[in-house]
């Protein structure tokens, strides 16, 4: 038995990962979802938005699903990705048909952004200029200008090292070498703004060169970030593996998403070592938040990425290949019940208390026993049409369902 640890955050978050938990319970596989508390219910009863009970079950788990951040659930995504150093982010950007796109040529559009997540100028090491001007008094800029001349005002330090470089670096060329074997082109993309940056960003580029001409086998690239955003526009389908720096790969995989029908079509993975987590790239959209309409498309994507780097010998089997189909191509409704006896156990705590006649059906268990996290009050759990449509709904098209 696999486990799998849901965590919604806050706002549309309850809703994506309920209808994603449905989904995975009607694979049939041997997996236990748990839902531990965190977020503002946590806050509320715990004292904290993370309890030290929920952290041990998301170290243990097989597998960890997040949600949606907001204000409320900070220190959950906070922990899951810098505390727990989970330094590679993988957000795909493929288009699908049936999907919006704003361009007028999507189809082909099929490249990953690989992301550092764990320097650059995030999670954030800012102070008081004055401060700064006063440990390092002579230096400057390009221009010869000191930074005490700017007088009172705030800094952000960036930070690269070569060990963080390479390691992302290696990470995304392993991936284009993965991808060359199913018929991509085998090609790294390199994005910063080292001509303004030498230092910083001069180093990430010349690690990220060095590694990718070393491992072999593959086409290196590089533009400025924002030549890179007008070649994401204009050429899409000339991407595969685009390696970006932690700023950067933030603004970008948002504007990528958008190019293959939207943002609740991104799913993404963090992944440090011996750990990852998986959450969609959108954020909590608190003004849709309970009224059953959030998209739930990135987060089944998410748990799709999830399950490809689980080694549980069940996702092999007709069923998961299936399944898999079906979410990737964004037209799964309703779990299909499966002939033999269930094997998933959903404890289910973002919607209705118990099960309904329907999911008791053949094929997925539910039991509800631990309702660690009620919905907020502004999320509606009752019965009715909206209450159907956060458990179960995976729109065929992006349109149906704003994007967060």
């Amino acid at each position: 038995m696999k486990t799998i640890v849901a965590l919604p955050g806050e706002g549309i978050g309850f809703e994506v990962v309920d209808a994603t938990c449905e989904v995975l319970a009607g694979l049939g596989l041997p997996i236990e979802i748990q839902t531990p508390p965190q977020g503002a219910a946590a806050l509320k009863s715990h004292g904290t938005a993370l309890p030290e009970e929920t952290k041990r079950a998301a170290r243990a788990a097989d597998g960890v699903l997040f949600g949606a951040a907001g204000p409320s659930s900070s220190p959950v995504v906070g922990w899951l990705r810098w505390e727990m150093s989970a330094w590679g982010g993988v957000r795909p950007i493929k288009f699908y048909a049936g999907m919006h796109s704003p361009l007028a040529h999507p189809d082909g559009i099929d490249y990953v952004i690989i992301r550092e997540n764990s320097e650059g100028l995030y999670p954030g090491r800012e102070g008081d200029l004055t401060d700064l001007a006063r440990a390092l008094p002579d230096l400057g800029d390009k221009s010869g200008k000191k930074v005490k001349e700017y007088g009172d005002g705030a800094f952000a330090v960036k930070v690269v090292t070569p060990v963080g470089a390479e390691r992302i670096a290696r990470f995304a060329a392993k991936l284009a070498l993965k991808r060359k074997t199913q018929g991509k082109p085998g090609k790294v993309t390199c994005v910063t703004k080292s001509n303004v940056l030498p230092r910083t960003d001069g180093l990430f580029q010349a690690t990220a060169e060095r590694v990718v001409r070393e491992m072999g086998g593959l086409a290196f690239e590089h533009f400025h970030v924002d030549d890179a955003a007008r070649r994401l526009v204009r050429f899409p389908q000339s991407m595969d593996v685009v390696l970006c720096m932690n700023l950067y790969a933030d603004i970008l995989s948002d504007l990528g998403a958008e190019t293959a029908g939207g943002l609740g079509l991104a799913p993404s993975g963090n992944h440090g070592d011996g750990w990852a987590y998986f959450e969609s790239v959108h954020g909590s959209a608190p003004d849709i938040a309970g009224r059953g309409i959030a998209n739930p498309t990135a987060t089944i994507r998410s748990a799709v990425l999830m399950l490809d780097t689980s080694d549980s010998p069940p996702r092999r089997n007709a069923s998961m290949r299936r399944w898999r189909a079906s979410i990737a191509t964004e037209r799964c409704s309703r779990p299909t019940r499966a002939a033999r006896p269930a094997r998933a156990i959903w404890r289910r705590p973002f919607s209705q208390p118990t099960a309904t006649p329907e999911s008791k059906a053949p094929g997925f268990q539910l039991t509800s026993r631990a309702r660690h996290f009620p919905r907020p009050a502004s999320v509606h759990a009752g019965g009715g049409e909206s209450a159907r449509c956060s458990t179960g709904f995976a729109p065929p098209r992006a349109s149906r369902c704003p994007s967060p």
